[in-house]
């Protein structure tokens, strides 16, 4: 059984079709990065994948159970803390430190007791390499330490799916390997990941499978090799024919 399972998406904002019929079928243990142009719906087929955006048409199923837009949002907070999302903006509480960001969602959300909270922060911010970190505040992290303690505090919430929406498009060039690293070191656990990226490269050694958007329609779909290196459709060959510098 697909973890998420997608039938015949569109999304309208007004007059604006931003997703046109996307079909979409994620076994567990899959990662999957998402190319395209800007506007061609990457980032809200993402935010429908969380529920942050509710379909105009269409069917989105997790685990085979669909998800009825009529639902409270109760109901649809209980699916996002299964499904975590790492946005390109940081967004941490400039008032808390980076132990007290990812102690939040646990202790607010799930309603775990404090001192459990702060030992899974802990080894959260462990993961990510921020262990030395725990007490700074955001506007005392460069931006790709805030960058990992948001990852930190997604973790936390042991989400079944990750979702990186362009993780590294905010950050200056020389922090984006940090970020990227971290990213390829939870790959290595068999979680199930999709990444809206623009880091071809990247997305070569990181996936197991590979979209192309375009026009808000999935246009091509298949493992890095065949997406990257031999495209079949016109339209993204002519996008990745911006990336001079592959290293496949």
């Amino acid at each position: 059984m697909a973890i998420l399972s997608v039938e015949g998406l569109h999304k309208r904002f007004g007059a604006n079709h931003v997703l046109r019929g996307v079909d979409l079928s994620i076994t567990e243990g899959e990662r999957i990065a998402i190319l395209g142009a800007s506007g061609s719906g990457k980032s809200t087929l993402l935010r429908c994948l969380n529920f942050l955006e509710l379909p105009s048409e269409g069917r989105i199923a997790f685990k085979g159970t669909p998800v009825d837009p009529r639902y409270r949002e109760r109901d649809l907070a209980g699916l996002r803390r299964r499904i975590g999302m790492v946005f390109q903006q940081f967004n941490l509480f400039p008032h808390m430190t980076a132990l007290e960001n990812v102690m939040e969602g646990p202790r607010s959300v799930l309603g775990r007791p404090p001192a459990e909270c702060e030992r899974e922060a802990r080894e959260q911010l462990a993961r990510v390499g921020l262990a030395e970190k725990a007490e700074a505040y955001p506007s005392a992290l460069s931006g790709g330490q805030q960058q990992r303690v948001a990852i930190a505090r997604a973790l936390a919430m042991h989400p079944e799916v990750m979702l990186f929406d362009e993780p590294t498009s905010s950050l200056d060039p020389e922090l984006v390997g940090e970020v990227l690293r971290t990213i390829k070191a939870l790959a290595a656990d068999g979680r199930t990941m999709l990444l809206v990226t623009h880091e071809v490269g990247f997305a070569y050694h990181f996936a197991t499978r590979v979209l192309f958007l375009h026009d808000g329609r999935i246009h091509e779909d298949g493992p890095p090799d065949a997406v990257l290196k031999n495209p079949r459709q016109d339209r993204t060959r002519a996008f990745l024919a911006r990336f001079k510098e592959f290293e496949f």
